[in-house]
């Protein structure tokens, strides 16, 4: 512009210059026939001079407009917006490089082109209602919209738009676009930072109150309104005394101000009241509002409701309180210590009560591990150290030496606290069992001593058992020899003369008679062999229990299979007699309840003792009844075979069950004759 106005200048001095030489040319007109040509030539010259002047001085402003006009293309092509220039259809009729850059597209392309494809779809009211508006008006006018790039991004953009008017063309819209993108995502967060905080302070559990330097209330919380019972519009507004202050406690409340005033952001805990009256404990935590400045413009506070814990800490205190009287007077000694050195942390007063030594010492390093009883102290810690590495809790019983010399007993119960998955505390109660202990040896001697006794009467009843077998043995043995050698030879003399008699005396009298002797003489001979089989007392268990078979399949009609080793043990005749008793009172058994012909005998003889086995395929029976019958409820015999058996120190075990078959075990010791 500088340029233009100093050529303006020129011209006009130029001009001034050339009216000048016009009038004086004129002047000398009438005496222009009269020049010489000389001087029309030096006029010429001068002329010619000052047209090159003239020329020289327009090449110079064309220069000046050219570098200024450079100057403005770079500004307009390389500005940091976009300039757009719309037709009245919406053409783009220009843009500049940043506007091209902001669409996405080359310049070339966007020339000549319509504008609103580039709008977001959500922006085309908006965008046309600015356009429209600002074709129709000589104001300025602005808006913000979204732009939408060839390849799916967005931009955000301010369009500050002015109409245009040129004489003998169409108005058109000149526009200058503002990236904004940054901003809007600025004011976005903001807003959204903004939403987030206002929903936070609306959903706090804790009371929020701000004030201004005065103590007025410009905002509360739900949380607030809800602890006090106070609604928002009570409490906005409202100044010092706030309407939760108790009276009696407004000394409190304003000293905890002054302080809050005078810089001191501690935490108070106050009692505040509920519109109700109802008086709570809060604790309140201020902090001042600044500005940018820092100067303060306000206090915010968050008042915690405690009333629960409160309660909880009252009901904590007495449950401490009860737990420390049963502690200290329980009869047991409540200790915790390191779970790696086994030094005590805490004892209950019962240790200096049960064993003397005061509390202090406890705490002392070592002092557990020193005084357990010597024979204790080598293996109580390994113990003790083996369940803690595993973490489980255990129960030992142990002695400890008493500061007056004394041994006390402990059964200690003990648990492992972990910490980081590593055993830490160990916790537990030593119960004073030195009395029980006493009790549990006399009560150990007693049952010795009463072990012993009880080994000897039963040595002594054995015994007795034993002789009442050989007795009863003896007087079966007499018996039959009595029966054998007088009636069964009274009956064979009484046979022998009776066969002798004449003939045809009373012949039919004299048979019957003598068939009655035979039968009397069987009978007797049966007897005899039932009171004292002459077999057992000759050959042995063994031969006799192989007779036993052969009598039961002539008797009974069931045969009698009979199994036995070769035994080479002498046993003494009590125990020959009770077991070839017990197997003929189980093998009549089977042969009266079993239901079977046939039944086995098996005797096992080795280097224990020996064990004899009767066992059949019949109808078996219950082993309720079986142990009923053990008792002496039923079945005698069994009972009988029972009893006999546990006199010599052995037993009977019975197998059966009903359609089974049954097996008893006839179990005894190798008792010789001595």
């Amino acid at each position: 512009m500088t340029v233009r106005s100093g050529n303006q200048r020129g011209e006009a001095q130029l001009r001034v210059e050339a009216e000048a030489r016009l009038a004086a040319k004129r002047a000398q007109r009438a005496f222009a026939k009269e020049r010489p040509v000389e001087e029309l030539l030096h006029e010429l010259q001068v002329h010619q001079i000052e047209l090159e002047m003239q020329n020289e001085t327009l090449c110079q402003s064309q220069i000046a407009l050219e570098e200024s006009r450079d100057r403005y293309i770079d500004f307009y092509d390389f500005g940091p917006v976009g300039y757009l220039t719309l037709s009245e259809r919406g053409l783009i009729a220009e843009i500049n490089l940043g506007g091209a850059e902001m669409l996405g597209s080359d310049r070339a392309k966007l020339l000549k082109r319509r504008f609103s494809p580039h709008v977001a779809a959500g922006d085309i009211v908006r965008w046309q209602g600015h356009f429209t508006e600002a074709l129709g008006s000589d104001a300025s006018l602005n808006c913000e919209i979204a732009l939408v790039r060839p390849d799916g991004s967005r931009i955000d953009v301010r369009l500050d738009s002015r109409r245009m008017v040129k004489e003998g063309h169409a108005p058109s819209v000149r526009s200058v676009l503002t990236d904004i993108t940054e901003r809007k995502r600025v004011q976005d967060a903001l807003s959204a930072s903004v939403e987030f905080s206002n929903r936070l302070i609306e959903s706090m559990q804790d009371g929020l109150s701000v004030v201004d330097v005065d103590g007025v209330h410009l905002d509360v919380n739900p949380a607030l309104s809800t602890m006090t019972g106070f609604s928002r519009e009570e409490l906005l507004g409202s100044g010092l005394p706030h309407p939760y202050w108790p009276p009696e406690e407004r000394d409190v409340i304003e000293a905890a101000l002054q302080k809050v005033l005078q810089g001191q952001m501690d935490t108070f805990e106050l009692t505040f009241r509920r519109k109700d009256g109802e008086r709570f404990p809060v604790i309140l935590s201020p902090s001042a509002v600044k500005d940018a400045q820092g100067a303060v413009v306000g206090y915010m506070a968050t008042i915690k409701d405690i009333s629960v814990r409160k309660q909880a800490e009252r009901a904590l205190k007495a449950s401490e309180e009860r737990f420390r009287d049963i502690v200290n007077t329980t009869d047991g000694i409540v200790w915790e210590a390191d779970a790696t050195t086994f030094d005590c942390t805490f004892v209950s007063d019962q240790a200096q009560r049960l064993l003397g030594y005061p509390a202090g010492d406890w705490l002392k390093p070592g002092f557990w591990v020193e005084h357990l009883h010597p024979d204790d102290r080598a293996w109580v810690p390994e113990l003790s150290a083996s369940y803690t590495r595993r973490m489980e809790p255990y129960a030992i019983e142990y002695r400890f030496i008493a500061r007056d010399g004394r041994t006390v007993w402990f059964h200690d119960i003990v648990t492992v606290v972990a910490e980081a998955g590593a055993p830490r505390w160990l916790r537990g109660i030593m119960v004073d069992i030195t009395r029980s202990k006493q009790v549990e040896e006399k009560l150990r001697e007693m049952a010795a001593d009463l072990e012993a006794k009880v080994e000897e009467r039963t040595k002594q009843l054995r015994r007795l058992s034993a002789q009442l077998t050989m007795t009863e043995e003896r007087e079966r043995r007499m018996l039959a020899e009595d029966l054998h050698d007088n009636l069964a030879q009274l009956l064979a003399v009484i046979k022998i003369k009776l066969t002798t008699l004449a003939a045809g005396s009373l012949p039919s009298a004299v048979s019957e008679v003598v068939a009655l002797v035979d039968q009397a003489e069987r009978s007797a001979r049966s007897i005899t062999m039932e009171l004292s089989p002459p077999i057992l007392h000759r050959l042995g268990l063994m031969p006799a229990l192989e007779w036993l078979g052969d009598e039961m399949e002539r008797v009974y009609g069931i045969a009698v299979r009979v199994r036995c080793d070769a035994c080479d043990m002498q046993l003494g005749q009590e125990i020959q007699a009770v077991l070839y008793r017990s197997v003929r009172e189980l093998l009549i058994n089977v042969a009266k309840h079993a239901k079977v012909r046939d039944a086995i005998v098996s005797c096992l003889c080795g280097t224990g003792p020996l064990v004899i086995v009767v066992e059949d395929d019949g109808c078996g029976f219950d082993p309720v009844d079986q142990g009923r019958g053990l008792s002496g409820q039923r079945s005698f015999g069994l009972s009988s075979i029972y009893e006999r058996l546990a006199n010599l120190g052995g037993a009977m075990e019975v197998d059966s069950s009903p359609g089974n078959g049954t097996t008893v075990t006839l179990t005894i010791p190798c008792i010789t004759d001595s």
